[in-house]
């Protein structure tokens, strides 16, 4: 399991990616480009391949174009019970 500053830092990431991409125009947005940029690097660094949170998946893409490097999706009932992603969704 993630230590608990690690789930803090990949949830702060991921709420802070998606209130950006919400009011961002995406690729010519430096600070949208930042926050993804710490994102993939967070799951990168941490020992899982993607988390969940908020019913969706986060999935780094290192073959991804800028603005494009984080891959998000609904996330499905498989990926919730696999030990390489983490769920960062309260039970």
């Amino acid at each position: 399991m993630a230590k608990p500053t690690d789930r803090t830092m990949l949830s702060r990431l991921v709420d802070a990616y998606n209130r950006i991409e919400e009011k961002s125009l995406g690729m010519g947005d430096p600070e949208f480009h930042e926050i993804e940029d710490q994102l993939f690097d967070a799951i990168v660094d941490s020992r899982y391949r993607a988390v969940i949170k908020n019913g969706n998946i986060y999935i780094p893409d290192p073959n991804g174009l800028p603005g494009e490097i984080i891959i998000v999706e609904p996330a499905e009932p498989e990926d919730v019970d696999v030990r390489t992603v983490l769920t960062l969704d309260k039970d």
